[in-house]
């Protein structure tokens, strides 16, 4: 092989290997941010969310909103 060819091999190589460890180092974070937000997660759901068994319940949400209008002027009867 000619010396040309064997520079770019081997600079290619270095430059994946550093390529790859910042990609991993930087990955790393996140996942680790991730695992620790799940188990937080999974440790304060609500009971009320669970069955018997302790499995989440999976069913449709039921929910109350009260509309109120904050823009409404009070009459003043006086």
């Amino acid at each position: 092989m000619e010396p040309i060819t064997i520079a770019l091999v081997v600079l290619v190589v270095i430059g994946a290997f550093i390529l790859g460890v910042t990609v991993s180092w930087l990955a790393k974070g996140y996942v680790e941010d991730y695992v620790e937000n799940a188990a937080y997660a999974r440790a304060v759901i609500h009971p009320e969310m669970m069955d018997a068994n302790g499995n989440i319940i999976h069913d449709e949400l039921l929910y109350l909103r009260k509309e109120t209008d904050y823009y409404t002027e009070f009459d003043d009867e006086d």
